[in-house]
Formats: structure tokens, C-alpha cells, sequence
């Protein structure tokens, strides 16, 4: 995977909330249409309100963007990852989720509900909306769906490569005016 930005406690509570909130929607979920769902909605999201909802980092993996960070949580709760060093600031998200059938390990349920205070209205809005038009798309249909100019321009690079948040911003439709709101409003806070 390409080098996961650091994230804060607040970026990983957030985090936590988005993916608790889309799991306890769908009552147990394969983590691929987790993270597709959660990708289209940031997309969108960056792309109408200048921005994310999340604040990891998608990598760009075979079968679509992949949020690094959760994934890494994921991993952890499925026994897959061990929980050590960096990774020791996802034990929140890892110890919130549970593997639904051992049969199955890649489908995941909640151990407790989302902090609906980490989310705002627009978050709601959009995550509501990407899991109404993803969760009934096949394996095979969301990973294709992902793979939009973001993906496969970083998937040109080398697989699991980073995307491009202004890229990910344009696959979601971003305008030309939001483009520059969204490059303006970077310099604002770089400075």
C-alpha cells in the first residue's frame, strides 16, 4: 500500500462514525461495498461541498479505491493485521466491528451504533445516498463502478498507489468553480 497520511484522533472518531453508521445501515456488509460505499460518498461529497468526508487516504488496489486506514482496521478485526505501532490509533475502529460468519471473514457487522455527532447533515445525505445506489450492485459491479479517472490514473503509477484527492474530486463531477474553491481553500490552510 502507498504511504498512509498520518491521521488525528478526531480524523480517526470520524472515520469510525462513517463506517459504523454505513455498516449499521446495511446490518452486516462485505468490507468491499464498505469501502466503495464510503468512497462514492466522499467523492460526491468533495465534489458538491468542497469537502471530504473522510479524511484517509485511498489507495488505489485491483478491485477499486480502498480507504488505507480503515482497511488497516478492518485487517486488525479480522485477525489479518496485528495491532502494533502506528496501528495501535485504529484499535477504536478494530474493536467496534466483528467478523458476522467465520465462514465468511470478509463480512463485517457493528458492536455498537455510529456517533451521530460526528456526522454532519451532508454526511448523512451522501452516505445515505451511495449506499442506495451501491449496496444491491454485485462484487464485480461496485469494483467496476470505482474504477473511475482517480483510480486508474493512480493504478497506471503501480497498483495500491495513492489517488489524487483533486482527481477523485473531478470523478465525482466536480465543476471548474468548485475545482478552484477546493485549490483555493488548500492554500488557505497550507499557509
Amino acid at each position: 500500500m502507498a504511504l498512509i497520511q498520518p491521521m488525528t484522533q478526531d480524523d480517526i472518531l470520524k472515520l469510525k462514525a462513517v463506517a459504523l453508521y454505513v455498516i449499521n445501515k446495511c446490518k452486516s456488509i462485505d468490507f468491499i461495498h464498505l469501502f466503495k460505499i464510503i468512497y462514492f460518498a466522499d467523492r460526491k461529497h468533495y465534489a458538491t461541498y468542497g469537502r471530504r468526508i473522510v479524511k484517509d487516504t485511498f489507495c488505489a488496489m485491483q478491485n477499486g479505491p480502498v480507504p488505507s486506514n480503515l482497511y488497516n482496521a478492518v485487517k486488525i478485526a479480522r485477525g489479518k493485521e496485528e495491532l502494533s505501532g502506528k496501528l495501535m490509533s485504529l484499535k477504536t475502529i478494530s474493536d467496534a466491528i466483528v467478523i458476522s460468519d467465520p465462514s465468511a471473514d470478509y463480512v463485517i457487522s457493528a458492536k455498537e451504533l455510529a456517533d451521530r455527532e460526528e456526522l454532519s447533515l451532508s454526511d448523512i445525505k451522501m452516505l445515505d445516498e451511495s449506499i442506495n445506489e451501491n449496496i444491491r450492485l454485485t462484487f464485480d459491479e461496485v469494483s467496476e463502478k470505482s474504477h473511475d479517472k482517480a483510480w486508474n490514473v493512480a493504478n497506471t503509477k503501480h497498483q495500491n498507489s495513492e489517488m489524487d484527492p483533486h482527481l477523485i474530486a473531478e470523478s465525482g463531477g466536480a465543476s471548474e468553480e468548485m475545482m478552484d474553491f477546493i485549490k483555493e481553500i488548500e492554500v488557505c490552510f497550507a499557509n
